[in-house]
């Protein structure tokens, strides 16, 4: 099977990215976090995304609705259905051509003695980077995607590193944060407080073990000003922006504010 034949597999599958990461970009990252530590034959693993829908914010956003849009299709089936489904189909397809293929969730459980970097191997696929708010940015979606990986002894064509840098001059996330767990130390990425993330009442939510993202911010105060502060700049785009109304936020106490739209 061909690189571009995998990808096609991959896409009717209902792929809205694919990346390959050869092996010769992560053959000497530490055993911990390396593929072939898991899949000692691997040559090639396979990122696959699918998007998040802007629409599965809304409710979010609006402060209406936080299960059924953003918690199940946003989250929960996005990842354990919606892109479980096309990665077993993708894998599948693999095998039926002679090769192995091991299908991985984008996550793994804090105990387990190996923990592949998804983010890392997005960015080694092709993807996009990571960017301040440690967010995984696309070019297509912005932080809007959820990723899952597939290790296999095929041999794969690797796309083009795209050290993509959306960041520039822009602290949206940190400022939109109202328990302030973000913080600017200097480095590429924000320092985030996680145990005081964990009592954020913003869009913050709870995940399971395998979970491509194991602190779910991306509908949070952050993530959704991320999001904002990218509409204009990814190919996903809308004909209406998606922040219409004043902003809302809990602090630790769980009383709310409510923040006038910013209309610059």
């Amino acid at each position: 099977m061909k690189t571009h034949d995998l990808k096609q597999v991959a896409r009717e599958a209902g792929a809205d990215l694919v990346g390959i990461a050869p092996t010769d970009r992560w053959a000497d990252w530490p055993t911990a976090r390396n593929p072939r530590t898991i899949m000692p034959a691997c040559r090639s693993v396979i990122v696959i995304g699918r998007r998040v829908l802007r629409g599965s914010f809304r409710g979010i956003e609006e402060g209406t609705n936080f299960s059924s849009t953003y918690n199940h299709y946003g989250l929960l089936w996005n990842e354990s259905l919606f892109l479980a489904r096309t990665v077993h189909q993708t894998a599948c397809a693999i095998e039926a051509a002679g090769r192995e293929a091991m299908p991985l969730f984008g996550g793994a459980s804090a105990k387990a003695e190996v923990q592949l970097d998804t983010k890392a191997l997005a960015h080694a696929a092709g993807l996009g980077s990571v960017g301040k708010g440690g967010f995984f940015l696309t070019r297509q979606y912005g932080h809007r995607q959820r990723f899952a990986l597939i290790l296999t002894d095929l041999e794969l064509e690797g796309d083009p590193v795209d050290d993509l840098d959306f960041c520039k001059d822009c602290d949206a996330c940190l400022k939109a944060c109202p328990l302030q767990a973000l913080s600017d130390k200097g480095g590429e990425v924000y320092a985030i407080d996680t145990q005081l993330c964990q009592q954020c009442a913003n869009g913050k939510m709870q995940t399971f073990d395998y979970a491509y993202e194991r602190l779910d911010r991306l509908a949070a105060s952050c993530g959704r000003a991320c999001l904002v502060a990218l509409e204009n700049r990814i190919g996903n785009r809308f004909g209406t922006p998606f922040r219409r109304r004043s902003v809302w936020t809990r602090d630790l106490e769980g009383r709310c504010t409510v923040h006038p739209l910013d209309t610059k």
